[in-house]
């Protein structure tokens, strides 16, 4: 929403700057005409190249006013145009006019010229800095840009016109250096301002009926941040899109699948969806439950590999979690350590919750298919995919979850993933040639029996792996492994407290809101 609005915003003011900026070389162009300007060489040269740039200012403008549906990137071409256009303009100009003065006159012109080079990149500066909305970094790195051509232009005419650089050297110079420094600093200012004012009031609006706090993680394809409801006063998580996939079509209907895929699963180990829609912009999100915790991803890199006892009562969850969806026709597609969660739910620990099914693909015969990737593409994440959906020997079903479930068990255990590599598309083909290197010989501690399980799962031919979600969660039950027992979790928790995503205070400060929030327009 927030982003949309900015497209809209950039849009407006580019069609309002462009348009000023035509009329006013328009403006400069009639009055050369008329009091005859043009009439030597150099004024030649200078009609053609003014008429070029009014006719470019003006083309960019007529594009925005025909064409309002401009992704940002596109925009900020026009952008680019608009603003580099006058300025090599200028550049030119005030190398090229000393050069063709007449010698008589050339010590006013050269008198003149600090003030008379300035004003128009002043012009520019502040219509920069007033009518294009950028972030802090952006304007600062545009204005400066405007402000050095100049200074660098002016040096370079003194190198080749002697008397320009006399009265650079007394005191031309640091006229130009103030005059621009004002300028700059008065259009930084005042576009930082404007950006926070709008920026303030999107977080106070939020979503819907959510207030935005902050980001918290991000998905295969989406942002996810921490909101609150603003009657139930109820924590939760919004999902929004990604706010570099706003220009694919492919990624919005992906997402839409992901929130009917979830919202139709009811098992306690998997993520519980509120509430989802559009908001009076037409912008899709949705919100989930807020899980206090980390995910395995998280747990893994702060604090090593697992316990096996650990290792095998969450997967049996996830385990649990997987049947539910295999048996409504569902694969995940997308199974990895930070895609599980392992949570605090009414005062039990570690209980795992299944995440982001934003590459879920439904397989149930009576259905069209909602798988939404490319055409050939490999989906899932390169350190966890299987064999299959790396060659393309076959489709891809339940059996695919199962390998990745183990993939994910043996980064668990091990801390190592089964395959490493220095591209991903040399671990994706690792995945379906090479052999999984035994976790005993990463980790000892893990007894043969688990050890097999897991290699079992990451066999290359799906028929040799477990069929079912069921068939594994069964093995790894039989295992004469202790049980991880809530005492040991609770204490465990304990120990990372520092590192858990808590739920927010009731009286959370507005200034700890979410600063920058992107969700992606259904209509865009």
């Amino acid at each position: 929403m927030f982003q949309e609005q900015g497209r809209v915003l950039l849009l407006n003011r580019l069609r309002m700057a462009s348009l000023l900026l035509a009329l006013a070389t328009a403006a400069f162009l009639i009055r050369g005409i008329v009091l005859e300007e043009y009439l030597e060489a150099h004024g030649q040269e200078m009609l053609i190249l003014e008429s070029i740039l009014t006719g470019i200012l003006l083309a960019v403008s007529g594009l925005l006013w025909i064409k309002p549906c401009l992704c940002l990137w596109r925009l900020r071409i026009c952008e680019a145009i608009t603003f580099g256009a006058p300025a090599l303009f200028f550049i030119w100009f005030q190398f090229s006019e000393l050069c063709a003065c007449d010698p008589v006159l050339i010590g006013k012109v050269a008198y003149a010229f600090p003030l008379k080079t300035v004003i128009p990149w002043m012009v520019l500066i502040y219509t920069y800095g007033f009518f294009i909305p950028n972030s802090l970094r952006g304007v600062t790195t545009v204005v400066s840009l405007m402000v050095i051509s100049p200074i660098v232009g002016a040096f370079m005419t003194g190198m080749k016109v002697t008397a320009v650089s006399e009265v650079l050297y007394t005191g031309g110079l640091s006229e130009m250096i103030i005059l621009l420094s004002i300028a700059a600093g008065t259009a930084i200012y005042g576009s930082y301002r404007v950006g926070s004012l709008r920026r303030e009031a999107f977080d106070a609006k939020g979503v819907g009926m959510y207030t935005l706090r902050k980001q918290i993680g991000t998905g295969g394809m989406g942002e996810v941040y921490l909101a609150e409801h603003r009657l139930l006063k109820r924590p939760c998580a919004i999902k929004l899109i990604r706010r570099d996939k706003v220009d694919d079509e492919n990624i919005l209907l992906r997402f839409e699948s992901e929130v009917q895929a979830t919202a139709g699963l009811t098992h306690p180990n998997t993520i519980e969806i509120y509430d989802y829609g559009h908001t009076e912009e037409g912008t899709f999100y949705y919100a989930m439950e807020f899980l206090p915790g980390l995910n395995l991803q998280e747990i893994v890199e702060r604090f090593g590999e697992l316990p096996p006892e650990r290792v095998v009562y969450l997967l049996r969850q996830v385990c649990s979690a997987l049947a539910e969806a295999h048996h409504k026709g569902l694969i995940h597609r997308d199974i990895k350590p930070g895609n599980i969660f392992s949570a605090e739910r009414g005062g039990l620990y570690d209980v795992a919750k299944l995440l982001d099914f934003g590459l879920v693909k439904d397989n149930r015969p009576e259905k069209n298919s909602l798988e939404l990737t490319m055409e050939g593409a490999v989906v899932g994440s390169p350190l966890y995919t299987s064999p299959e959906v790396v060659t393309g020997d076959g489709e891809p079903d339940f059996r695919s979850d199962i390998y990745s479930l183990g993939a994910t068990a043996y980064y668990l255990l091990t801390g190592k993933p089964v395959f490493e590599g220095e591209s991903a598309l040399k671990v994706v083909f690792a995945h379906a040639s090479q052999a999984v290197k035994p976790l005993t010989e990463i980790n000892p501690k893990i007894c043969k029996e688990l050890e097999a399980i897991i290699l079992k799962c990451l066999e290359k031919k799906p028929e040799d792996r477990y069929q079912k979600a069921e068939e594994l969660s069964d093995a790894l039950k039989a295992l004469k492994l202790k049980e991880w027992t809530q005492e040991e979790a609770a204490e465990w928790w304990s120990d990372a407290e520092q590192f858990v995503q808590h739920e927010p205070d009731p009286e959370y400060a507005s200034e700890d809101h979410l600063k920058a929030t992107t969700i992606l327009p259904v209509n865009a």
